[in-house]
């Protein structure tokens, strides 16, 4: 059984299902290309949407961090598989989770989801209402996130971004296995199962 939501204050940050922050995004006109299609370089708006507000709904905002320590985050890798495209008036849903800590990075996946019953998956629903309960994958991302300081320089992840992670269950690995990187995928429930879906890297 997927877990419960957790919903944040801000109703325009998202919720956490379990460890996977789910954002919900709707296309419009400006995110389109002449074919009609979402311009593929949108996603990563979406995507980096989607992170921002997980910072926020965990209690740890980007802004305020940066202000407080100095450090903010940056795309160091990011690997993405176009699988299906999002149209005009589409509702979406981003699914973001960390797989893992290591000194100044962090990796995470993300996938964005075309929810099968026609509409974004209300608060109260872990999966949308369907009966499969399946949703339409559109594109996966995985990126290695650097920690830098205002002179460029990679730094430690704050410590109260990595506690926060730390409260997902995801650890500041100090070696080179990352936890939960291998083999996982973010399953189309969004509850952080696996879905059996082999590693890229």
């Amino acid at each position: 059984m997927s877990e419960a939501p957790n919903r944040s204050a801000d109703p325009l940050a998202g919720h956490m299902v379990g460890d996977v922050h789910h954002f919900p995004v709707r296309v419009y006109y400006e995110d389109t290309d002449a074919g009609g299609i979402v311009y593929h370089a949108n996603y990563l708006r979406y995507a980096e949407r989607a992170r921002t507000e997980m910072l926020r709904t965990l209690g740890v905002p980007h802004a305020e961090q940066v202000a407080a320590t100095g450090v903010a985050f940056a795309v160091r890798r990011c690997t993405m598989d176009f699988l299906a495209p999002a149209r005009l008036e589409d509702t979406l849903l981003v699914r973001s989770r960390i797989t893992s800590v290591t000194g100044a990075t962090v990796l995470a996946e993300q996938t964005i989801y075309r929810p099968q019953s026609g509409g974004i998956v209300a608060p109260g629903m872990a999966t949308p209402d369907t009966e499969t309960g399946e949703d339409q994958v559109l594109v996966r991302l995985s990126l290695k996130l650097a920690c830098i300081n205002a002179q460029g320089r990679a730094v430690r992840v704050p410590t109260p971004v990595a506690q926060a992670f730390a409260r997902l269950g995801v650890a500041r690995d100090s070696g080179d296995n990352a936890r939960r990187v291998s083999g996982e995928k973010i399953n189309s429930k969004g509850d952080g199962a696996s879905a059996g879906v082999p590693s890229e890297e």
